[in-house]
């Protein structure tokens, strides 16, 4: 792998403590230079609510000149009538693309007119220094902080943030996709309701006088004219928006302000009058502007500061917005709670065809609740598609097989009635629905029959409640507190503190109501046709419950904090560019300075009163100096070159010929650069090229620093462009020297208040240090080596931070000085050893950016480099990564035959790392990551039951996965490997594994961070994977989804059937062996070539002939199987002894068929099959399929032991059955073993495809996407 090292540049930010030397804090804190950055950070925050203002400000000035040019397309594919239809990929697409039109429309807005020149400068600092400066006259209160006009780089990081609003991608957080996605669909539907109550003289003549009412809002001569769809344009700023919602919603009369009856208290007035299948939906108000819609949750501040604060939102929401939840429509408050319950409990009133269920854990769950079967709705749903289906005479097509996986898996939603159709069509084909009756409506009738939750009683026996009955009775048990200012002495922050619990225990009654509606909500820019009087008022209620999601998460967050806050704030020692950049030209400026003293690193910040200390420097006479480093860069040389040597101020002496001069007009010298202003740009020429590259050279030569440089030019006719050029003179731009200074000269400084010194530490700096640096420590150590320096791999960068932490844990003077548990460690340790130490004092951080890699010019995609290097490389070997049901991470090494290698004892390399072993002055030590992670975790869910501290996991799983990182890339260097892991695009592995997706999705990214720059500390500096040489494996990382397959030696596959599958012959379990009906029962069995006994040999033999019978998965793989009886397996169920816990026993396969056949009289011995066939009892067939499934159950485990073995119930080649437990070291030894032994076998076939791929030199055609067939296809073979 030597040839991927120095492939790209990387950046990354070294971290450090600061500490203060000699006066440096007494003087800081004197000058009140804390206390002013502290201010500033402050008013830093109200600055941000300044700008949101000016923002809305912005919003409304652009978007008051739009005028979108495709709603009528938007509308007629909204209002399109069949269902059918918009479930077409075509119609997706064509809806996608007229969103993405009227997106860009939208954002074309913020860059035309009055709004362009504004739009420039809301990322500048002409935000600060024009913008907010002219409309603080104009406004008057408005708070602005005169200072941060040059301290405008306080807020990169939140314009950035606020630069999403202005985005055309389909972002919830853009302004465009809330008026596209969000108000048009809602606006749309509008139009639909307002043609309807237009035709009702009595809402007609409402309309006459509610217009009277609002005139002078409007700028139409009657009402009709506001569901127009043109208007739309005329409801984009949140002031038009408003006076919409005005006409909709009216308002409520408050003191001064008149109240006004808006359509919907129309609407409703006459709706009481009417049957119900006369009245009219609602009109929908719309949602508020981006930023303006923060004020739906004034109730919830930032962050709550102390006990009542939370008391009181808690209050607020429950009475204001569920309880007593009023708008201006409503004549009375409603509670949302008890309407949502009568809402959802008359769904069968309603149109279920246009009421719709999520296609998601939901059916399952709604499945089993109904039916006491999971997968029912499932079943029923595929049988109902499959009868709508033309079938040939071969039965379903591979075309009609997978249209069928999409409607069962892609469609988002199913209507209700779509399900209880298919139900009834399903009837005679499951037992379970054999009483259905067309009336039952079983799924319309859920939501009013399940309208409660089961509560665990100290014995652990359940109980029911109703949802409403359950928040009632958590809610007096809060009532009291809530309702009096909390008790100075005690805090909802304590850990044992019941009211906390209590606390809890109603929030998650609210969460559990939520959850049970949720099923039932749509998305805001859904196109389904919907039943406006269900959803209408569906959706005013759980938008008010989904607030309850934000209150939720910020009382945890209160009532499990930490006891330490490590909130920090940016320090600028009265400079804005302070550590801006580190060049000695900028020193002065920037204020900052570094220097070495006996191996010690320190940071100068310079008074801005004394910053021109540094200018004569004396020269130092003792032995006892600083060295000061003096730093010189030559940056951005395509910007600088042409910017110095063509300057007014320096052309005369860089005397540029008129041909030189010619040539930089027209840009001849560039293949892309602009021509000079008043020149037109002429074709790229290589000769002018060079004679500007020589122009150049002969400058730098002159230039009084940068031939300082040293430069060593490559010979002119080498370059064909000038970026090659430019290139060059960067890499060797860049140079670190030093100046003695006499340490009585700083000390000076220092005391005298002129200089701020501090001490740059990491505990690697610390006399206590033991063992090997951190990879920060060596990287910043390499910044300053002279073999660095020789040829720069480490380059250190500008842009670093100083940040102030203030202390925030006050422990006792003794405690201090002897630390915890003092008699149990005073013999073991030197110093005091204090829980939270760093939290226990003020701490300075200094964060500095530095370039790895800093002459590297390539590309961070690697991908096609690789595949260069592993096509017909038959040295490369496979690391296959697993998760495991009993196993963290299971790891398997492979060659290309597909035998598990073996280490250098002859151990097989296949094992789990739940246990990782370090190697240290040759003693080993062993940490079971496993037991520690079981325990936390126990921990961590009791703690969560009772909102108590939270024991920080987070640091445990990432110590764990970053020693399994570093095992992997140890082996994928020993092993010359790859490493292919489950693709999390492709749809995660669901089962009961030791580590969930968010840490497999880490392990996932150190990885490839680690793999993107990898250096081995035990090796020497220059070999390779040493600190100068390190290897680059993997892409830069950009997102999991753009990943692809590949990234770099890292691969991607879908994980399916790659643990229960036989590593010896291929076989995977594709028989659905659910039971549903006789019938079916009897086709299943009729299937089977053969079902016998061999009396020979002890077992029944299932013969199959075409296993395409049994499912059309299996076409094009092997089709012959025989399923045998052999062996035992695990049969885990619920033991009704044991109150119903899960138990295990072991089950003797073929003994238990010869009991099972002789129990129901059949002559196992002779004609079985047909004997099995003239079975007419339901009870027989399931006890049948119960043992058949058994047999073909590969993995077998029982809880809390180590039986975990894998068995396959097909004979192999040699005639022998794979069984783990007997299996050689070629082979998955346990069942987990198997898992990452066939993700490997799967990379064996990403090695297969690029072997065979013909257009090596361009790989982007290569396909690495691994169907189910194609995986059987190759396993089976091999």
């Amino acid at each position: 792998m030597k040839k991927f090292t120095n492939k790209f540049q990387l950046s990354k930010t070294l971290r450090f403590e600061l500490i203060p030397q000699g006066k440096t804090l007494e003087n800081i804190k004197s000058k009140g230079l804390i206390a002013k950055d502290d201010q500033r950070a402050i008013s830093y925050k109200k600055m941000k609510k300044s700008i949101d203002e000016y923002h809305k400000y912005f919003i409304g000035l652009a978007l008051s000149n739009v005028k979108l040019s495709k709603l009528q397309d938007f509308a007629d594919l909204y209002f399109e009538t069949n269902a059918d239809k918009k479930k077409e990929d075509a119609y997706k697409k064509s809806l996608e693309k007229i969103q993405t039109d009227l997106r860009k429309e939208i954002v074309k807005g913020f860059k035309e007119g009055d709004a362009k020149e504004i739009f420039g400068k809301l990322n500048k600092k002409e935000l600060f220094t024009e913008l907010l400066e002219e409309w603080k006259q104009e406004k008057g209160d408005f708070y602005f902080d005169e200072e941060f006009k040059t301290f405008t780089t306080y807020f990169t990081g939140f314009n950035k943030n606020r630069a999403n609003m202005y985005s055309d991608e389909a972002k919830s957080t853009a302004i465009a996709f809330r008026l596209i996605h969000e108000n048009l669909p809602k606006f749309l539907d509008n139009i639909k309701v307002f043609e309807k109550a237009k035709s009702i003289p009595q809402l007609q003549e409402n309309c006459k006088l509610l217009y009277k009412e609002i005139e002078e809002y409007l700028n139409i001569s009657k009402i009709d004219e506001v569901f127009e769809l043109g208007y739309f344009n005329e409801a984009l700023t949140q002031n038009d928006i408003d006076v919409y919602n005005l006409i909709i919603g009216g308002r409520t009369a408050k003191e001064g302000v008149q109240k006004i009856q808006g359509l919907n208290e129309y609407i409703n007035l006459y709706n009481q009058k009417q049957d119900k299948k006369n009245r009219i939906p609602k009109l929908k108000v719309l949602y508020k502007q981006i930023l303006s819609d923060r004020e739906n949750i004034s109730f919830l501040p930032e962050k709550f500061n102390d006990s009542n604060e939370v008391l009181e939102a808690i209050e607020n929401f429950y009475k204001s917005n569920l309880l007593e939840f009023q708008t201006g429509d409503m004549e009375h408050s409603e509670n949302v709670l008890a309407s949502l319950k009568t809402l959802v409990g008359e769904i069968a009133n309603f149109d279920t065809s246009k009421i719709y269920l999520r296609n998601d854990k939901s059916i399952t769950d709604i499945s089993q609740t109904i039916f006491g079967d999971w997968g029912i709705i499932k079943s029923a749903l595929e049988f109902s598609f499959i009868q709508g289906l033309i079938i040939g005479k071969k039965g379903i097509s591979i075309k009609q097989e997978v249209e069928k996986d999409k409607y069962l898996s892609k469609q988002s939603y199913y209507s209700i009635a779509e399900i209880e159709n298919a139900l009834m069509l399903y009837k005679d084909q499951n037992e379970l629905l054999k009483e259905l009756k067309p009336t039952d409506l079983p799924v319309a009738n859920y939501f009013k029959n399940h309208f409660k939750i089961k509560v665990k009683k100290d014995d652990n026996s359940e109980k029911e409640f109703d949802l409403i009955t359950n928040i009632e009775d958590k809610y007096r048990c809060i009532k009291g507190i809530l309702a009096n200012d909390y008790p100075e002495d005690k805090d909802l922050k304590s850990t044992n503190n019941p009211d906390t619990l209590n606390i809890k225990l109603f929030l998650d009654s609210l969460m559990e109501f939520l959850h049970f509606i949720k099923p039932l909500a749509l998305p805001k820019d859904t196109v389904l046709e919907k039943d406006e009087h269900f959803y209408n008022p569906f959706v005013i209620g759980y938008e008010q419950m989904q607030l309850l999601i934000p209150l939720y998460n910020k009382v945890r967050n209160y009532a499990t904090q930490k006891p330490y806050s490590e909130e920090k704030f940016k320090l600028n020692f009265e400079n804005s560019t302070l550590l801006s950049g580190w060049d000695v030209n900028k020193e002065e400026t920037n204020t900052s300075i570094l220097f070495i003293k006996e191996g010690i690193y320190y940071l100068g910040v310079m008074d801005k009163d004394h910053n021109k200390i540094f200018r004569d420097i004396p020269k130092a006479r003792s032995n006892s100096v600083y060295q000061k480093i003096n730093y010189k860069l030559l940056p951005g040389a395509s910007k600088m070159l042409p910017k110095v040597f063509f300057s007014d101020k320096n052309i005369s002496f860089f005397n540029p010929s008129d041909e030189i001069q010619n040539i930089r007009n027209h840009g001849t010298h560039t293949k892309g650069g602009s021509p000079q202003e008043g020149y037109s740009k002429l074709d790229f020429n290589v000769n002018d090229c060079r004679k500007m590259i020589d122009f150049f050279k002969t400058s730098i030569e002159k230039h009084p620093e940068w031939k300082n440089f040293g430069f060593q030019f490559s010979d002119t006719s080498t370059f064909d462009s000038i970026d090659a050029f430019y290139r060059e003179v960067e890499a060797q731009g860049y140079t670190i020297s030093y100046s003695n200074l006499d340490k009585d000269y700083i000390d000076q400084l220092v005391s005298e208040g002129k200089l701020y010194l501090f001490k740059i530490y990491n505990k690697d700096f610390s006399s206590y240090s033991k063992g090997q640096p951190n990879m920060h420590t060596m990287y910043w150590k390499a910044l300053f080596d002279k073999d660095n320096l020789k040829d720069v791999v480490y380059k250190l960068n500008g842009q670093a931070e100083l940040f102030y932490r203030k202390k925030s844990i006050n422990y006792d003077e003794k405690t201090m000085k002897q630390g915890h548990h003092y008699n149990e460690l005073k013999d073991k340790f030197s110093y005091p050893i204090i829980k939270d130490k760093r939290f226990t004092e003020d701490k300075f951080h200094f964060h500095v950016p530095i370039t790895l890699n800093f002459k590297a010019s390539g590309n961070d995609y690697i991908n096609a480099d690789v595949l260069t290097y592993l096509k017909n490389n038959p040295d490369v070997n496979i690391i296959g990564l697993d998760r495991g049901e009993r196993h963290l991470i299971y790891l398997s090494l492979i060659n290309q035959k597909g035998e598990v290698l073996k280490d250098k004892n002859g151990n097989p390399i296949q094992y789990s790392l739940n246990e990782i072993i370090n190697e240290h002055k040759g003693k080993t030590y062993p940490t079971n990551y496993q037991t520690l992670l079981d325990s936390k975790e126990k921990e961590r869910d009791s703690a969560r039951k009772n909102w108590g501290e939270i024991e920080n996991i987070k640091e445990l799983k990432e110590g764990f996965i970053s020693q399994v990182v570093h095992k992997i890339a140890q082996l994928m260097i020993d092993f010359n490997a790859i490493v292919v892991m489950e693709d999390l695009n492709f749809g995660f592995k669901r089962g009961r594994f030791k580590v969930e997706k968010q840490v497999y999705q880490k392990l996932e990214k150190m990885l490839i961070d680690k793999l993107n720059y990898l250096v081995f500390k035990d090796k020497e500096p220059t070999e390779i994977g040493g600190i100068y040489n390190a290897l680059q494996l993997t892409n830069k990382f950009k997102s999991f989804k753009e990943m692809g397959k590949q990234s770099g030696f890292l691969f991607y596959v879908p994980a399916w059937n790659t643990s229960k599958i036989d590593p010896t012959t291929g076989f995977v379990n594709l028989f659905n062996t659910k039971y549903e009906t006789i019938e079916k029962a009897q086709e299943f069995f009729s299937k089977f070539n053969d079902i016998r006994f061999n009396e020979m040999e002890n077992y029944f033999e299932f013969v199959v002939d075409d296993y395409t019978k049994f499912n059309l998965k299996a076409e094009g793989t092997r089709l012959d199987w025989t399923v045998y009886t052999n062996e035992d397996r695990i049969l885990t169920f619920r033991n009704p002894e044991t109150n119903n816990n899960w138990d295990n026993k072991k089950v003797v396969l073929t003994d238990e068929f010869v009991k099972f056949f002789t129990e129901n009289q059949i002559e196992y011995k002779t004609n079985l099959q047909t004997q099995i066939l003239e079975k007419t009892e339901g009870k027989f067939f399931k006890d049948l399929f119960h043992l058949f499934k058994l047999t073909l159950q590969m993995r077998n485990s029982i809880t809390n032991s180590e039986v975990d073995y894998l068995i396959s119930p097909v004979k192999n080649n040699d005639s022998y059955f794979y069984d783990s437990r007997k299996a050689d070291n070629t082979l998955p030894q346990d069942a987990d073993a198997n898992g990452a032994y066939h993700i490997a076998k799967k990379g064996l076939w990403v090695l297969e495809q690029i072997n065979q791929y013909e257009k090596d030199d361009n790989w982007k055609k290569l396909q690495l996407a691994i169907s189910n067939k194609k995986w059987l296809n190759f396993v089976q073979k091999k």
